[in-house]
């Protein structure tokens, strides 16, 4: 899984494979390579249609011609819809050793957020930020543009920030609530990357949403209107030049607030109620290998707590969840311990490759089709 892992890393900075077609190239060429060591000669047939399994996908990597590789990452997905959970990196996907990818949480915050991306620029590392759609505001949208500027990708972390999103009791309520919040995050996503200007940013939010641009919308009122900010968004888009179906940035990855069903609120019917929603979205739910622990009150502050946790994590591979809030100091020691162990990051794009065998622009085209 380890040399698998890393070299859809490697096809993915090479080729610019991307679900955002028009914008991710840069953010891609922009990963260092990825060492991939020469393998015999193939002792197997070539592949004349692309694979679909996971043992197939490491036979074919063994035996099939650049061009074909590069074929299949662009075209070819292995359909999981029936397995657990809907389409998703979990806990229990296979982490390479030596091999991570960084994921921040709760952001964008002025403060917070800037020194992260100063930390993750100073040691050449991309990461996802996984952002919270209420924080999106005249005062951080800057810090979205910066995110993709130094290349790295974003993902919905919801707008409210609703630990308990998942109501068992109300299932159809709950699924409207979940594709609402993750929707109108990824609107404001594309207004801050549309954003010329604070007072620009603010009149996009209230030409859009009908409010005033410091308001924190209701949960209730995403679930009953976002449709209709949909409907205006997307006028606005065509009216900035985007032809119907393109945006600034196609949100394909979301994480569940607090991990949401998937760690311990609702048990299986939330996670059956959020796997349906995530359905609706087409996006990929992100999970995570090994975390800070910086959401831990009494541990906040706790240097050695905090650098132990990411040193485990870093030897251990695989998706590593942070907040923006972490203590720049620990998380300044963690990536420079990272970077004297060899540990590399890769994107999440990696991870999606190494599960399903294509890139991200096929899988998004699976989940939700062509657009």
């Amino acid at each position: 899984m380890n040399k698998l892992f890393a070299f859809w890393g490697f096809l993915i900075a090479m080729s610019g494979c991307s679900a955002h077609s028009h914008k991710e190239p840069a953010h891609q060429r922009s990963l260092p390579l990825l060492e991939v060591r020469p393998v015999d000669a193939p002792k197997r047939p070539v592949f004349t249609e692309a694979p679909t399994s996971t043992f197939e996908v490491a036979t074919f990597l063994e035996t099939s011609s650049p061009t074909q590789l590069l074929k299949a990452a662009a075209t070819t997905c292995r359909d999981a819809r029936d397995e657990r959970g809907f389409f998703g990196l979990y806990r229990t996907d296979a982490g390479p050793k030596g091999e991570i990818a960084l994921t921040f949480d709760d952001g964008p915050h002025p403060t917070a957020t800037a020194s992260v991306l100063k930390l993750l620029a100073q040691h050449g590392r991309k990461a996802t930020f996984f952002l919270v759609g209420r924080n999106i505001s005249r005062d951080t949208y800057p810090l979205v543009q910066q995110m993709r500027a130094d290349g790295h990708a974003l993902g919905s972390h919801s707008y409210s920030h609703n630990v308990h999103m998942t109501n068992v009791a109300t299932p159809d309520a709950t699924i409207e609530d979940i594709v609402a919040q993750h929707e109108v995050t990824a609107i404001l996503i594309d207004i801050a990357l549309l954003a010329k200007s604070p007072e620009d940013f603010d009149q996009r939010f209230t030409r859009v949403f009908d409010s005033a641009p410091a308001t924190w919308l209701s949960g209730r009122t995403i679930r009953e209107h976002w449709k209709t900010y949909q409907s205006r968004h997307t006028s606005e888009l065509s009216l900035a030049g985007y032809a119907p179906g393109d945006r600034p940035y196609r949100v394909i990855y979301s994480r569940p607030p607090g991990g949401g069903p998937y760690v311990e609120h609702d048990g299986a019917a939330g996670i059956a109620i959020y796997d349906k929603a995530l359905a609706r979205l087409g996006m990929v739910n992100v999970m995570w290998h090994s975390a800070s622990g910086d959401t831990v009150p009494e541990k906040r502050g706790d240097f050695g707590f905090l650098t132990d946790n990411l040193a485990k994590g870093a030897k251990q591979g695989g998706v590593v969840l942070i907040h923006d809030y972490m203590r720049p100091d620990a998380l300044e020691h963690s990536l420079e311990q990272m970077a004297r162990d060899g540990v590399r990051t890769v994107p999440l794009a990696s991870a999606v490759a190494a599960k399903y065998g294509c890139d991200e622009s096929a899988l998004r085209t699976l989940l939700r089709g062509p657009s």
